[in-house]
């Protein structure tokens, strides 16, 4: 089949100030094996040279269109796909790069399938050249990476946006990317797409994603927010599927993760007085008191790194006034000792700490409570305590 024969492709790239890393994404999509394509450049406001850039490329196949005012990448996606005039479209960022053959492999499955409607592959996720993981992850089933995925993505995200090929009048139709949300734009429409069509599947890395430091994903409080934005649109499959409480585990989790306790308390307490039953409110209340428990935890880890070296500090500088200066065993070294050991019994609630550790502790408040220690015991006490510091030093 002659070049001219295949279905156009279009291919949108949104960019915001990303000229260091533009050309390397363009190149890619342009050094495509599969030569029948459309790049359309959707600038979104730039300031730094894009425009410039982008008009001194001399391939015929490239496009370009600059926004008045920044609208967000999801917007510019979807203009770029109002624009465009191929049969299918692909999506890539300004910061990552293609393989050679990634259209190729997937026009190949989209075309010998008639019954899907968008194809995804794998992705390598690197940071300063270095990989450090493949996603969708390797472990999960290869069958339940195709075909009907609308249940896996109820609860589960699974196609980055840059991996998607799909048909224009299917993204079209569906509504495109939901231009309110900041974070899991990929994920919302994705999970809303497989409602009512098939997907595929390449299972290579096709894609070469370049963590930013800079990127929308750091917005974690928006990443919870938009997964209760999720769960209110489709609250009426997961309860048909018995999915609530599991999705509110994963939530749960990626939000004790990202320490966004604030976040997932508020959300959920909106959800739970609009939308849920006097049971589901029931068990609503369960999930609270974990993440109140959550959050009381990280409170107390974060107290235990800002005060282990000064407990460990007042420890030596007590242990060294009594081997050396043979300060007096007084009531108020007594006193801070005590504060010492006590404060030790904090750190077990957020530290797994073997038991023998606490038998020792055990030891040295027994120790304390002798007010006719021998000097000597007194400096092995002190002793145990040093060490006792340092332990929970190596197990931090």
């Amino acid at each position: 089949m002659s070049n001219q024969k295949l279905p156009l492709v279009s291919i949108v790239i949104p960019t915001y100030n990303r000229i260091h890393t533009l050309p390397a994404s363009v190149d890619s999509v342009l050094k495509q094996t599969y030569e029948n394509l459309e790049l359309i450049i959707m600038d979104d406001g730039s300031t730094d040279g894009t425009e410039e850039y982008v008009k001194g490329i001399t391939d015929e196949r490239v496009r370009y269109r600059k926004a008045d005012k920044n609208m967000g990448p999801s917007a510019a996606r979807n203009m770029g796909a109002e624009l465009a005039k191929g049969e299918y479209l692909a999506f890539q960022d300004s910061d990552d790069e293609w393989a050679p053959d990634k259209l190729e492999k997937q026009m190949k499955l989209m075309v010998d399938n008639g019954d899907i409607s968008l194809v995804y592959s794998e992705f390598g996720l690197y940071r300063n050249g270095e990989l450090l993981t493949v996603i969708p992850s390797r472990n999960i089933p290869y069958e339940e990476k195709q075909g009907s995925l609308f249940s896996y993505l109820l609860l589960y995200p699974l196609i980055s946006t840059q991996t998607i090929l799909i048909r224009t009048k299917a993204f079209i139709e569906e509504g495109g990317f939901n231009e309110t949300l900041k974070a899991y734009e990929d994920f919302e429409f994705t999970m809303r797409f497989a409602k009512n069509h098939r997907i595929g599947f390449v299972q290579e890395a096709l894609v070469k994603v370049n963590s930013q430091e800079s990127s929308v994903s750091k917005q974690f409080e928006e990443r919870i927010r938009v997964q209760f934005y999720m769960i209110r649109e489709m609250l009426k499959p997961l309860r048909e599927r018995n999915f609530l409480w599991r999705k509110m585990e994963i939530v749960l989790h990626e939000a004790e993760t990202l320490r966004c306790y604030e976040m997932f308390a508020q959300e959920l307490k909106s959800l739970s007085e609009e939308l849920l039953s006097n049971e589901e409110q029931e068990e609503a209340s369960s999930f609270l008191e974990k993440i109140e428990q959550s959050a009381e935890h990280h409170r107390l880890q974060a107290q235990f790194c800002e005060n282990i070296q000064t407990l460990k500090q007042k420890t030596l500088y007590i242990y060294e006034e009594l081997y050396e200066n043979r300060l007096v065993w007084s009531d108020d070294v007594q006193e801070i000792l005590k504060e010492l050991v006590d404060s030790v019994g904090l750190f077990r609630k957020v530290l797994p700490i073997p038991t023998e550790v606490w038998e020792r502790q055990s030891t040295i408040q027994k120790g304390l409570s002798l007010e006719n220690l021998a000097e000597a015991d007194r400096l092995y006490l002190l002793a145990d305590i040093v060490e006792l510091f340092e332990t929970l030093e190596r197990l931090w």
